[in-house]
């Protein structure tokens, strides 16, 4: 690899971790820029699945200190999510499940608050990036592949 295709591949990796810049977005770009397809395509998933996992995890721990906080500080109130107006993203979650969750993640609302959603709606972390890679890497190998067919 050249010094440049290097280069564009931390791009694409940097691209990829940036929440709202998905790694369907950056795939396509480094293609365009030159990039082999499958390094495109290791970049920019490797890059957004960095930040999917500290959503993930540290979404998880977030929710926990806060739930927690909220025990403490009021222990006759009623749960914190007993009496709420479902966002998008949970009716969608609660009419079909974590797999459509992380599906339309990459496209619809991003993939970090895909896992968020999910962990905050008491999905496990590891469930959570589990569901969310797994369509995180589906839309990145359709990205580079229909690109890359033409």
């Amino acid at each position: 690899m050249s010094r440049a295709e290097v280069g564009l591949a931390v791009a694409t990796f940097l691209g990829g971790a940036l929440p709202w810049l998905e790694a369907v977005v950056v795939i396509p770009a480094g293609i365009l820029g030159g990039l082999d397809p499958v390094v495109a395509v290791v970049s920019g998933v490797s890059g957004n699945l960095l930040t999917v996992a500290a959503a993930a995890y540290g979404g998880d721990r977030i929710i926990g200190a806060w739930r927690r906080w909220r025990r403490r500080r009021n222990p006759e109130a009623a749960p914190p999510d007993a009496e709420h107006r479902p966002s998008r993203a949970e009716r969608v979650f609660r009419r079909y499940g974590m797999p459509a969750l992380a599906l339309l993640g990459p496209i619809a609302i991003g993939t970090q608050l895909s896992a968020i959603t999910a962990v905050a709606l008491g999905v496990s972390s590891t469930r959570a990036f589990a569901w969310v890679a797994a369509g995180t890497i589906g839309w990145g190998v359709a990205a580079g592949a229909g690109l890359a067919a033409f």
